[in-house]
């Protein structure tokens, strides 16, 4: 056990809660009528409310397969420090999403390739026999996440259990083809939604949704992979959610919907929809899609639309650039561009990461915190993307008005209830750029904002910043994420 670790992660949160503290207490005592007024160039930024969208319920990580090695550190304390990072919207940076991997469970008779931590059990070790224990880690870390603010929880399936495969493993097809076998198309189905009841009867968790497979028309899903995965061809594909939504409504859980397709790419995603029939649009609540690549985000964002269905960035992850180093910025500009990019153009009403702990031993950028997923240790290292997620997920809170603005290097959020109005802003130049923002569209009455800062030297550091009546200015440091936070704001609606 590492308590120096524990101690500068503790010193870090109780730093910044103070200095954001002695930051709004000085933002009160200055809060009189702002009579100052900038004078706008052709280079100013309006931030336009009415060219927002509504709607969005938050961010997330998947609990693959962090979960399942997190969930099982006997240390009470750095287990609950992690999670406060994470989920605590106050002492951490409170996501509030998590999506649930159910397992299919590798047959033990097969050499294990699968990488540390992704050896998730299963709940069906074998044909005919339950295991309602399995898979404790990641159940612990679901149960206590919930506890500290997540209010939607979705599960997800990466592979059926072996012995529902062609291959006889969860690692995919030998050919990268379907490995699901025909005879156990009801069998799957009925898997995945007794894990569902299971949640919600013995746990008191109802997840919203439940997404049958993950980037299922992907053909890297083969023997041997270092992870669960499995091939659904388009017309399996329907015929799953057909018996997914069944199996849903005959076991009366009605608090469940379908969500799909969760392919790798935008464009992937919009492609399985355009061959999804009439019967299948009909069984599914929300559209799930990956965004490391592809270009079609307006399409598939008027798409949702015409369908009238929710849609996610269920997935994505940040690896940056440069080699393993706790303090990358490439991974946190690249982080930062990707969520601007996704709010902007595909507008999802909520983002979710993809692990928000990454293993330490595969020495790469990915993730916000590392963790030994090989040795289990309960010990870890806050990375400079954990701070660039907190510099959205912290301040752009669920029920927020997301506004893209006329620049692609920023993007606002107004939330009505709260009265605060948070503006972020990247540069991923070497040198610093100035930025001036028209709030026009807004009354407030303090003469001084928050901004918070990541950049080489900063990690979510609180200052202030002069506001006028109309907007601000800032200097936006170099290779930075910033953001600007404005309290007791009103849109002016007429």
């Amino acid at each position: 056990m590492n308590r120096k670790r524990f101690a500068w992660a503790g010193t870090i949160l109780v730093a910044c809660g103070l200095a954001a503290i002695a930051v709004w207490r000085n933002i009160g005592e200055l809060a009189e009528r702002n009579e100052n007024v900038l004078a706008f160039d052709a280079d100013v930024i309006v931030v336009k409310p009415e060219e927002g969208y509504s709607g969005f319920e938050g961010w997330g990580t998947s609990l693959a397969w962090w979960g399942h090695v997190v969930g099982q550190w006997e240390n009470e304390e750095a287990f609950s420090e992690l999670m406060d990072l994470i989920f605590d919207p106050q002492k951490g940076i409170g996501l509030n999403i998590v999506r649930y991997n159910i397992g299919g469970g590798e047959n033990p008779a097969v050499p294990n390739t699968l990488r540390p931590g992704a050896d998730v059990p299963g709940f069906q070790p074998e044909e005919g026999r339950w295991d309602w224990e399995a898979d404790a880690g990641q159940r612990r870390v679901l149960l206590e996440s919930i506890r500290r603010g997540v209010n939607i929880a979705e599960a997800f399936s990466n592979s059926p259990p072996y012995w529902m495969t062609v291959s006889g493993s969860v690692t995919g097809a030998d050919d990268g083809g379907n490995n699901l076998r025909d005879e156990y198309r009801g069998a799957f189905a009925d898997y995945l939604t007794e894990v569902v009841k299971l949640y919600a009867e013995r746990h008191g968790v109802v997840f919203r949704t439940l997404a049958p497979f993950n980037e299922p028309v992907s053909d890297w899903w083969r023997r041997g992979n270092n992870q669960e995965g499995a091939h659904f061809s388009v017309d399996l594909q329907m015929d799953i959610i057909r018996l997914v939504d069944e199996a849903l409504k005959a076991k009366g859980l009605n608090g469940t919907a379908i969500s799909a397709a969760d392919a790798h790419s935008i464009d992937e995603t919009l492609e399985i929809l355009e061959q999804y029939d009439e019967a299948t649009l009909g069984r599914i609540s929300q559209i799930n899609t990956h965004s490391y690549n592809g270009s079609r985000m307006a399409e598939l964002r008027e798409k949702a639309a015409a369908l009238d269905l929710k849609l996610w960035m269920s997935e994505y992850g940040a690896g940056g650039s440069e080699p393993h180093n706790h303090q990358d910025m490439s991974s946190v500009l690249q982080l930062a561009e990707r969520i601007m990019f996704d709010l902007r153009l595909m507008q999802p009403a909520a983002w979710i990461y993809w692990q928000a702990v990454e293993d330490e031993t595969a020495q790469n950028n990915w993730g916000w915190i590392h963790a030994n997923f090989v040795t289990g240790e309960a010990r870890y290292d806050v990375t400079k993307q954990y701070y660039a997620m907190g510099q959205f997920s912290k301040f752009i809170r669920p029920g927020s008005r997301i506004i893209p603005t006329g620049d692609g290097r920023s993007v606002a959020a107004y939330h009505e209830r709260d009265g605060t109005l948070a503006v972020v802003i990247r540069n991923e130049r070497s040198i610093a750029v100035q930025a001036t923002y028209d709030l026009t569209a807004f009354s407030y009455p303090a003469v001084r904002a928050e901004v918070y800062e990541t950049s080489e030297s900063k990690n979510m550091e609180p200052s202030v910043l002069e506001l006028a009546s109309n907007g601000f200015a800032i200097e936006v440091p170099p290779k930075s994420v910033i953001t600007v936070v404005i309290r007791d704001v009103k849109w002016r609606r007429d």
